[in-house]
């Protein structure tokens, strides 16, 4: 920026006057950096509306999916044991009787006076302990020093081994401590069998064979399966949490039973009522998010004045064009015993918003949930259809993934506008810069003429200033 601080040395004022000038032109400036505030302010509008969008579609989505309404939940209350669904569960009833619950084998040594004294040869060598399980892949080997047979020294080096099984020492009196061997997962392929190489001694004090049921070791809880009886079929599962048996149904066994129970899996109609609700609530989100963005408020301040507290997208097309358009959608009539949404209970409310919102919807409970229990299937019909072009919910994320594609070729409705105003945008900020450029020259140009004038009133004024001193002197 051109500067000219040292004007008005031979005429008083110049430096004002430049500095006015200046003023002047860069004023010329205001209208690009005003443009470039509004549209900026529209893109983030643009933002905001884009999300409100996704998110009506994500919920929008979910009504479309068989998931959703396939969706099932356990009505029963059960004591011997609990079970969740899935969507792949069949609706239904099953008598279902727990016979045995699955256990962890758990091992214990004969009573040792001390858990510091050593129960293995002192050889200078080292030994190992090796548990094998039938079901883990790599049995579990622990090295031993001469110090470290005690039942500290085994406990301590067998948990930082971090296998399949935990050591623990368990004093029953003084001078009476034992070694707790505990699988740390249940079932027989679990059973654990104690071997030690390299010392006979502390295999004599811990050995065990779980296959024959032989060694020093005691057993104290057998190695069990789970087993549960369904509709009169055994099975047979080495945890307690059984999810293989029937299609979409996790039992966890808790106890053996005392008598059948009925497990009875239903559809989960409050799972369908939620996201009937998310729907909802995400459709008047962008109902509300569209009238902030496109509010109005009057002025009377001229022709032309605009409130600053207008929306950046007041008066917008595009805006007036996505609201129709999924407007319209709610009044399509459906095909099935279901045919428009007064049916399910939901309603456009003719009462404006708070925040000023026309057109929001609202469920009537009672109704829904009544068309839930007595009527899913056709429910489900009119949201999800055939899934491809008919169904509200299907036919609305259709509608808002064209909207808001960013695909090449294909971009929807929002993305065009962003791209319109990103270019808007550059082109003022080229404006800016050629606008900027041209000010500064001309105030240069602008300052060589200031600055020459300025040169010749000083030499004007000292012209002066002689002449009046002579004439002065030739009168006295």
């Amino acid at each position: 920026m051109a500067t000219i601080s040292n004007l008005g040395i031979g005429s008083a004022g110049l430096g004002d006057l430049y500095n006015q000038l200046e003023t002047a032109e860069r004023t010329k400036l205001t209208t690009i950096t005003t443009q470039q505030t509004n549209y900026n302010a529209q893109l983030s509008a643009y933002g905001k509306l884009q999300s409100a969008m996704t998110s009506l579609q994500t919920a929008t989505a979910a009504l479309g999916k068989a998931a959703t309404w396939n969706s099932t939940s356990v009505s029963s209350t059960n004591t011997a044991f609990t079970a969740t669904t899935t969507s792949d569960a069949s609706v239904g009833s099953f008598t279902v009787n727990v016979n045995q619950v699955a256990k962890a084998q758990v091992l214990t040594t004969g009573s040792i006076a001390s858990n510091t004294e050593k129960l293995g040869d002192i050889t200078g060598a080292s030994r190992t302990i090796t548990i094998s399980q039938p079901g883990t892949e790599k049995p579990l080997e622990v090295q031993l020093s001469d110090a470290d047979t005690s039942l500290t020294g085994i406990a301590s080096a067998i948990n930082k081994a971090n296998g399949n099984v935990s050591a623990s020492i368990i004093k029953a009196n003084d001078g009476d401590y034992r070694l707790m061997l505990t699988s740390k997962t249940t079932g027989t392929e679990s059973a654990m069998t104690v071997t030690v190489t390299g010392d006979p001694k502390l295999q004599s004090a811990i050995g065990y064979d779980s296959a024959t049921g032989t060694g020093a070791l005691s057993q104290q809880t057998a190695a069990k399966n789970a087993i549960v009886v369904v509709n009169d079929v055994e099975i047979e599962r080495q945890s307690n949490t059984i999810s293989d048996a029937l299609p979409g149904v996790t039992f966890t066994v808790k106890a053996e039973s005392k008598a059948d129970e009925m497990l009875d899996v239903t559809r989960a109609t409050d799972a369908n009522k939620k996201a009937i609700t998310d729907w909802v609530s995400a459709y008047n989100t962008l109902q509300s998010t569209i009238t902030s963005v496109t509010k109005y408020v009057a002025v009377d301040t001229g022709a032309g004045s605009q409130s600053s507290s207008n929306g950046a997208l007041v008066g917008d097309g595009n805006v007036r064009s996505i609201q129709s358009q999924l407007r319209s959608l709610l009044t399509v009539a459906q095909s099935g015993p279901v045919q428009i949404m007064a049916q399910l209970g939901i309603t456009q409310d003719i009462v404006k918003g708070a925040d000023g919102t026309l057109g929001n919807l609202k469920i009537d409970n009672d109704k829904l949930t009544k068309q839930l229990e007595e009527n899913p299937t056709a429910v489900q019909n009119y949201f999800m259809g055939d899934g491809k072009s008919t169904g509200l919910a299907t036919q609305m994320n259709n509608t808002l993934t064209d909207m808001l594609s960013t695909t090449t070729g294909k971009t929807g409705i929002i993305q065009n506008a962003k791209d319109g105003i990103n270019k808007t945008l550059k082109t003022l900020g080229e404006r800016y810069d050629a606008m900027e450029a041209s000010i500064d020259a001309t105030m240069a140009r602008y300052k060589t003429q200031f600055t020459n004038l300025d040169v010749m009133m000083t030499k004007m004024t000292n012209t002066a200033n002689y002449l009046t001193q002579q004439f002065s002197k030739s009168s006295s």
